[in-house]
């Protein structure tokens, strides 16, 4: 973890040429049952167990995020989108010139795909001495073993998958006796294809989704361990590819130079 090395080992951790892992989470209401941190927790806490197993640096997570469609719930701290952008490309400005040149993203907030996605291309705008990569939906290639566990129920934000991380890694914070039935779900009512600045508050009244009653340590711990080792072998794959970092070189040239 970034935070606990002494300079020197910093210093030696970029020589060695390891990927610096960068948590992207939230702060948020996760249902009455779930901590404001869940999105940084979970993600965090996978990064940690993925280095381990792949020697990679953690940073500290991004808990501050953008979050605007929850603000009508106590607990959520929502950054602007610009503040965000600008954040992130500072901080990874800054892990770069501690000698990192490989930075990979991973997020843990739905609420962050398009703002990732938009720091993706906007990085290409002027050169610099690092490669980006993102992980914006770090669930989707467990997505069998998440159909699997939840049999056909609803899942989602702070939901049985969700709840089930959550006993697993931080169970002291998680209070399921105050979830007494199924979330009711919701719709704008408008035709596919249309949509609206408050679709998601139309939809998850409530903040949860599905029936967390139906979450377990062991399923948390089955997701958990799953996701850590299919992190570890992304860290891995990106430390010795060289196929982006020469793209992007000549991207540059290319769009800037010539």
């Amino acid at each position: 973890m970034f935070e606990r090395f002494a300079g020197q080992d910093i210093r030696e951790a970029a020589e060695k040429g390891l990927v610096a892992i960068l948590p992207v989470g939230s702060i948020e209401i996760h249902g009455p049952h779930m901590p404001t941190g869940t999105d940084s927790l979970i993600v965090y806490g996978v990064a940690k167990l993925a280095a381990e197993k792949a020697d990679a640096v953690v940073l500290p997570p991004f808990y501050y995020a953008y979050v605007p469609e929850n603000r009508h719930f106590p607990g959520t701290i929502s950054l602007t989108a610009k503040t965000m952008l600008a954040l992130l490309e500072e901080v990874c400005d800054e892990i770069a010139r501690n000698g990192f040149k490989k930075i990979l993203i991973l997020n843990g907030h739905g609420g962050n795909n398009e703002i990732l996605r938009v720091f993706l291309r906007d990085s290409l705008t002027k050169k610099r001495k690092y490669a980006l990569y993102a992980m914006i939906n770090p669930w989707a290639p467990l997505r069998d073993l998440v159909e699997k566990l939840t049999e056909g129920r609803t899942f989602g934000h702070a939901c049985e998958v969700e709840t089930s991380l959550g006993l697993y890694l931080f169970q002291e914070s998680i209070k399921l006796e105050r979830i007494e039935r199924e979330a009711e779900l919701g719709s704008t009512g408008l035709p596919q294809g249309i949509e609206t600045p408050v679709d998601w508050q139309a939809y998850a009244a409530e903040l949860y989704l599905g029936d967390p009653r139906h979450a377990t340590r062991e399923k948390g711990k089955m997701l958990v361990e799953r996701f850590a080792d299919y992190l570890a072998d992304v860290i891995r794959t990106i430390k010795q590819e060289t196929k982006v970092p020469r793209i992007l070189d000549d991207f540059h040239r290319r769009a800037y130079e010539s």
